[in-house]
């Protein structure tokens, strides 16, 4: 019988959140399931946005080759859901209440044959502690699962609220053990979720990958760089009724670069005293910047097929998960040609080389389908810029003598610069 797989997708956990943050919260999951499998310390996701994100992982492509983005989630690229109903596997996903997250899973298994995708459940649910937790533990009923199955589940409490816009912390977990803030506090909730949820499966016949889409800013306060856009409604109301229609497209990005002008020069002017990295921690993602905050991840590998405890430190992307699942539950890789390779050979020493990784940052605005910043991460330089020109927005970082990317060399090292944009 082939391994089960239980791939656990927990919403906007940072890795240095998860390996090696100094803890003032409760992870005794984690950290046992850091002791006894396979983590990598340099993951690197593709972007900063769940769907984009996912369709990575998901078809083992970069984002501009896979098609899918924020604002566009159906793609005719082959998939891993696929491959492995092809494969017998009984396909299985678990999301919450929690809007785009369950259109992106149908679109992916609304390719091929459907005969083996068992069941696609979206629970009324948004949070952990409000049912979503013991939603999934039935899912996990040994009597629901038909084996060999591979089972999709995802974790947005660290993710704002659809309802309230702020993260949710239940007043079981909200406490000083729990963590000093919000964030850590729901880290301490969603490890306890975590240890009910390996205890309703069998670790010697189930491989548990565990991994997140995306990392977050932890801010210091309330008053995000969002709070610093100008409105413009009667501005807006007004223009459309003076200009002719044929000016509209050209007043809209006139409009749009204002107010971003006028929001950073607010926000500059408010945040004047505070420090690069409490400045940076009231960012938003999909904005200008792809900091590791929101791009470095937790990767680890858990359970059957994990012989011996392995911490990696080579640099490794998120298209690498799933051809890397197959390699070690011992399964045929998709025949298509992909971005992803399987990183067994890195585990059993056979390699030791980190490659670049693409990373971009996803979009929030409906008139532009992509994100305004492209980049690449090797395990020594971080380079991200303007989507639109590879002059502006520069940003260049030492990750190993600026590991926190305090300073920005952009200027004083274009041959590097050149390099980058190169890869």
């Amino acid at each position: 019988m082939n391994s089960n797989i239980l791939f656990i997708t927990i919403d906007s956990l940072r890795a240095d959140y998860c390996y090696d943050h100094k803890k003032s919260y409760s992870t005794p999951n984690l950290d046992q399931m850091l002791k006894n499998g396979t983590y990598f310390t340099e993951s690197i996701t593709c972007g900063d946005g769940t769907a984009l994100v996912l369709g990575s992982i998901f078809t083992g492509l970069y984002p501009f080759q896979s098609g899918i983005n924020s604002y566009k989630l159906k793609s005719t690229k082959p998939n891993f859901f696929t491959h492995l109903g092809k494969l017998d596997y009984n396909v299985y996903t678990t999301v919450p209440f929690y809007v785009g997250v369950n259109i992106v899973m149908s679109n992916f298994l609304k390719q091929g044959d459907r005969s083996n995708f068992k069941s696609e459940f979206e629970s009324k649910y948004e949070h952990l502690d409000d049912g979503y937790g013991d939603d999934v533990l039935k899912r996990l009923d040994k009597d629901n699962l038909k084996e060999p199955w591979f089972h999709f589940i995802y974790l947005a409490d660290l993710h704002m609220s659809n309802v309230t816009k702020t993260m949710v912390v239940p007043k079981r977990f909200d406490s000083e053990k729990f963590g000093e803030n919000k964030y850590e506090k729901i880290i301490s909730l969603i490890d306890y979720w975590l240890g009910k949820i390996l205890e309703k499966i069998d670790l010697k016949s189930t491989l548990v990958v565990i991994i997140s889409d995306h990392g977050d800013y932890i801010p210091i306060s309330n008053n995000r760089e969002s709070a610093y856009i100008p409105a413009f409604t009667k501005t807006v109301k007004v223009g459309k009724k003076i200009l002719p229609k044929s000016f509209w497209p050209t007043a809209k990005k006139f409009t749009i670069k204002t107010r971003a002008t006028i929001q950073e020069k607010r926000f500059d002017h408010a945040t004047r005293n505070l420090t690069k990295l409490e400045k940076r921690s009231l960012r938003i993602r999909a904005g200008w910047y792809l900091f590791d905050d929101l791009v470095r991840t937790p990767l680890i590998f858990y359970g059957n097929h994990v012989t011996e405890s392995k911490l990696v430190k080579n640099q490794v992307g998120n298209v690498n998960i799933f051809p890397t699942i197959l390699d070690l539950v011992g399964l045929p890789q998709m025949d298509e040609q992909i971005d992803g390779e399987s990183l067994v050979p890195l585990l059993n020493g056979e390699s030791n080389k980190s490659n670049p990784v693409y990373i971009e940052t996803a979009s929030v605005m409906k008139d532009e389908m992509l994100g305004r910043v492209v980049g690449v991460r090797t395990s020594e330089y971080k380079y991200f810029r303007s989507r639109k020109s590879p002059k502006e927005k520069i940003h260049l970082y030492d990750l190993k003598n600026d590991p926190l990317e305090e300073n920005n060399l952009a200027k004083i090292n274009p041959e590097i610069v050149k390099n980058m944009e190169l890869i």
